[in-house]
Formats: C-alpha cells, structure tokens, sequence
C-alpha cells in the first residue's frame, strides 16, 4: 500500500514538474511570434525611406529652382551639395527614432544654390545697348545733333581712291522692339541697316533677272542695278570693322551681278558712290537715299546704256527742312538721332511730263514727280502698284519698265527726261506680268532696280517671280 503511494507520488511530482517546463518555455528570434508583441519597429524601413525619399526630392525640387535663378551654379554646384548630404546622414541618425515622428528631409532645409552668392550680372539680363527705343527726343542729351554739319549735297570732286570715314565715338549700339535686337543700330546721331548676304538667294533673284532677258530677248534691253544701302557706303569703317558679321558691299554686289547671265547690261553705281561717300548720300533717321545717292546710280545706268545724263547742277532744286525718317520711328523716336534733317530733290528739265497712278482697285488719278513735301515721299509720288510717267519730248520709240521698290522711287525724276513713257511697277503691289506688258507696250529697256537686302530675301524674291513668270 505504503509502495503504491510512493509511485504516486513520485508520477504526480513528474506531472508537475512537465507542467512547469511548458509554461515557462521562450522561442528563439526569428521565428514566428518573436515581434508580434514586441513594441519597437522593425529597423529596416527607415533607412530605406531615407534613402529612397531624400535624393528624389533633392534632385528634382532643388535644381530647378536653381535653374531660374542662376543657370552657372546650378550645374555646378546644386548636384554634389544635394545627393550625397542626404543619403550619408539619414540612414546613422535616424533608424533609433519611431517612424512617425522621423521627419522628410525637405529641399528647403538643405543648403540650395539659390543661397550661393550670385554675380551681379544675370546672363538674361546682359546690359542692351543704350539706346532703346524709350527715348524721347525732348528728355535726351542731343550732343552730336548740336554739333551736326550736314555734308555736301550737291557733288563735289570725286576722290582719286575711296575716302575714310571715321565716327566721333568709336561706339555703336543696336535698337530693340518688343525685346528683341533689331538689325538697326546708331553711331553718333546717324542710322544704320546691318547688311547681309545669302548667296543661295542672290542666285535665286538672278535667274529671275536671266528669265526676263531670254523672254524678251531681241525685243527689250534688260539692265539689273543693284542699290547699296547705307552700311556699304556711309556708315564709319571703324565701326564696321567692329561689328560681327560685317561684309564687304561692293564685293558681294559684283558677286550678285556675276551671276547674271551676259545677256543682262550689269548697272554698277557702288563705286561711283564710295567715291563720294562724304557727301549726303543717305539721310541719317530714314533707311533709303538722297536725291544725290540716286543721282550716282542714274548717272551709272546712262554709263552702261551708253547715252550722257544730264548734271544735278543744271536741274532745279527745292529743299525742304524738318524731316525725320524711318529709322526715326523704328528707334522710338531716340533723340540722339536729332537734329531734323532737309530733302533736296530736282525736278526733270523737260517740260510738260505728266505722271498717272493706277491703284490696285483700278482707279486712276494724277500727280506730281517731285511734290514739296518733307518726305522720302516727295519722290514719284511714293510707292504705287503702277505708275505712268509720259514725257511728250522725248520721241515715242523709248519706252521704259522699271520693277522696283521704294528706293527706285528717287531715280524717276532723272529718268522720266528719257523716255516718252515709262511704267513704275513695284512688285509689292502689282498683280500683272511683267512680261506681257512689256511686249504690249513695245518697252525697249527693263530694269530691276532694287536695293542691296531684296536680293537676299526668298520673300520678296518670290514676289517678284510673281510678276515675271
């Protein structure tokens, strides 16, 4: 009895003892349950949120802001501060702090470009020349206008060889409109058209001019001059050394003309000018030229066609004083560019010619080849579609086609003592062909006569194509 207890005893201290074991048992990490109670976060996602997050917002946020601002350190310094302070810290600081409370690093917290110490110049703020179209004739000092003497107008001894010029300053500087350069720029108080020249282009106007020598070819004498602007003549030789892109006029004129077929009588009046080029060829606020600048050029064509002209000295003048130009308006009035300036024109020393305007609608009136007006506009009456000049003195077996733009405008006062009739066209504004007229009318000589730009513009040479073909 006393043994049977025993054994029960002893199985019961067992039982107890297993109970015990069970109960206080622990697992080892890493197996399932070993965090699910435990209140730290795992360690892991912290430092990959700082990695993941910091630079992304770094890269994207930070340089574009610095981009606006200043383009040169952006590049240069925006890329190393960024990327590498954000990704090196965060992950050894943070992954002892709760998630919840580990704030972004956020670009405006981390040093920008934006605080680096800029130059004082901005590249988008590059100093414009000065003079702008702002200024006003009344507020601006006018120093070289006080001082302006206007050049000879009537020609003086031609120079054995091309004449210096040289300007006051030594400065130039471009005018703007909305913002942006335009190819006008000033020296001392006189205006400026930047010239270029597009040789693909000239080409193109050149088989314009070989076309209507072979349409008309034993019927009518085709002539092509081609005008200089006043950058090739008058404007200072220290000043075109200076600007970038400068040509040579008279070289690129007589390549223009080169291209002509030998069909074509080649008018070359750029010589004649530079010859003369410190007279008043060119008015200092408009773009085109004098009376005289066109009076070298007629001269020039009766050179070529082989008949004498006639002196500006045996022609009356009128003189007309207070004008102010294109290049006026297109400066925004800049009073540097003062004072006024006067036109000389000449009236024709025949009697009796006559001149009649064709409008583009059709109708017709009258007027005057040189009018008293303060204007490049006293010549020929401006620029129309079609104009008819008839010179009853001249016999009528001379019959003239001029295709031209506004600078063809000053020679008609010397060509109308020439012919009985000639037919102004600018091809801006006519819509018929060129060719027809001239067998309709029986003309004995065309010309194109346009200035030095039209020869380089694909616009206004498919205008003209218009008329010719």
């Amino acid at each position: 009895m006393k043994t049977t207890r025993g054994i029960c005893a002893a199985r019961l201290i067992c039982l107890l003892l297993a109970a015990l074991t069970l109960t206080s048992g622990c697992f080892e990490p890493g197996e399932q349950g070993a965090y699910t109670h435990d209140p730290t976060p795992l360690p892991t996602p912290l430092p990959t949120a700082a990695v993941t997050q910091a630079p992304t917002e770094a890269v994207t946020e930070a340089p574009a802001e610095a981009v606006t601002e200043s383009p040169t350190e952006a590049v240069t310094e925006a890329p190393t501060e960024e990327p590498t302070s954000a990704p090196t810290e965060a992950p050894a600081s943070e992954p002892a702090a709760k998630p919840t409370a580990t704030p972004k690093p956020k670009p405006t917290n981390t040093p920008k470009p934006t605080n680096t110490p800029k130059p004082t110049a901005k590249p988008t703020n590059t100093p414009k020349p000065t003079a702008k179209p702002t200024a006003k004739p009344t507020n601006t000092p006018k120093p070289s206008g006080s001082s302006y003497v206007e050049p000879p107008h009537l020609p003086q001894p031609e120079h054995d060889s091309v004449p210096k010029l040289k300007s006051k300053s030594g400065k130039y500087s471009f005018y703007y409109e909305n913002g942006q350069q335009i190819n006008l720029f000033k020296v001392d108080n006189a205006a400026y058209v930047q010239a270029f020249f597009v040789q693909t282009s000239g080409r193109k106007y050149a088989e314009l001019v070989n076309y209507a020598a072979d349409a008309l070819a034993g019927k009518t004498k085709v002539y092509s001059l081609v005008i200089p602007t006043n950058f090739g003549v008058v404007c200072p030789d220290d000043i075109v050394a200076k600007i970038p892109g400068s040509i040579n006029m008279e070289n690129c004129i007589k390549t223009e003309l080169s291209y002509m077929a030998s069909n074509v009588k080649k008018v070359s009046c750029i010589h004649d000018m530079l010859l003369h080029r410190d007279e008043f060829l060119y008015f200092r606020t408009d773009h085109h030229w004098t009376a005289l600048g066109a009076y070298y050029a007629y001269r020039a064509f009766c050179r070529t066609k082989g008949v004498s002209h006639i002196k500006l000295t045996d022609r009356e003048e009128i003189k007309m004083s207070g004008f102010l130009g294109s290049s006026w308006s297109s400066s925004g009035h800049d009073g540097d560019l003062l004072p006024k300036e006067n036109v000389y024109a000449y009236y024709p020393v025949s009697d009796g010619v006559t001149m009649v305007i064709h409008e583009a609608d059709g109708s017709t009136h009258t007027g005057k080849v040189v009018s008293k007006v303060a204007s490049y506009m006293c010549f020929a009456g401006g620029d129309n579609p079609l104009t008819v000049f008839t010179n009853p003195e001249v016999s009528s077996d001379k019959v003239l086609i001029i295709i031209k733009e506004s600078f063809g405008n000053a020679l008609l006062p010397f060509l109308v003592d020439h012919y009985h009739k000639i037919y102004e066209i600018d091809y801006r504004y006519w819509k018929g062909n060129v060719i027809s007229l001239a067998n309709d009318v029986g003309a004995t000589d065309l010309i194109f006569a346009n200035n030095f730009a039209i020869v380089s513009s694909n616009q206004k040479i498919a205008q003209i194509a218009k008329i010719v073909k």
